[in-house]
């Protein structure tokens, strides 16, 4: 059996809102309704090669792949918006802009940082598996409940952190 990419245009799909404000699709003029939109390189593509899935609620794996959306540039302005508030939703990673305090308690560290949505407070274990590099001084930080946070660029940040954050990297 021959595996092979379904594509969807615009032509296909169509995103609304449900009443209670999640994303639903109807494809190939069927309501197929509530949909998950998941990058498929999240790293690197943010709004091409978007993994469109329906949210089987009765179904034991609980997702079907629709298809694949490879620009969201190719679909009318009301879907990209559509689109685009649900990523934002769903890959929820600010920027770290300052480190306030980092220290260490019984194995885990804990983080107490200003982001660009405000003052947050974490915690990472394993420091060498938990903050991945991504080149040209980002910086990708994984809490113990999965939640990201993005230093964008480790050699703008004041003295203070640099010195705070240095210890640990």
């Amino acid at each position: 059996m021959e595996n092979k990419l379904n594509y969807i245009t615009s032509d296909e799909i169509s995103f609304y809102k449900s009443d209670g404000g999640l994303l639903m699709a109807k494809y190939k003029g069927e309501d197929i309704g509530r949909v998950a939109v998941l990058r498929m390189f999240p790293l690197q593509y943010a709004e091409e090669y978007l993994c469109v899935k329906v949210i089987n609620y009765d179904r034991f794996d609980k997702e079907t792949e629709t298809g694949i959306i490879r620009d969201l540039k190719d679909f009318p302005e009301d879907a990209v918006r559509l689109v685009r508030a649900e990523l934002e939703r769903r890959y929820f990673v600010p920027d770290i802009i300052k480190v306030d305090e980092i220290k260490e308690q019984v194995g885990h560290i804990l983080w107490k940082v200003t982001t660009n949505k405000g003052e947050r407070e974490f915690t990472l274990t394993d420091m060498s598996s938990n903050i991945i590099n991504l080149g040209g001084g980002q910086l990708l930080l994984t809490d113990v409940y999965g939640n990201r946070y993005r230093i964008p660029d480790i050699s703008k940040l004041d003295d203070k952190t640099m010195q705070i954050i240095e210890i640990w990297i």
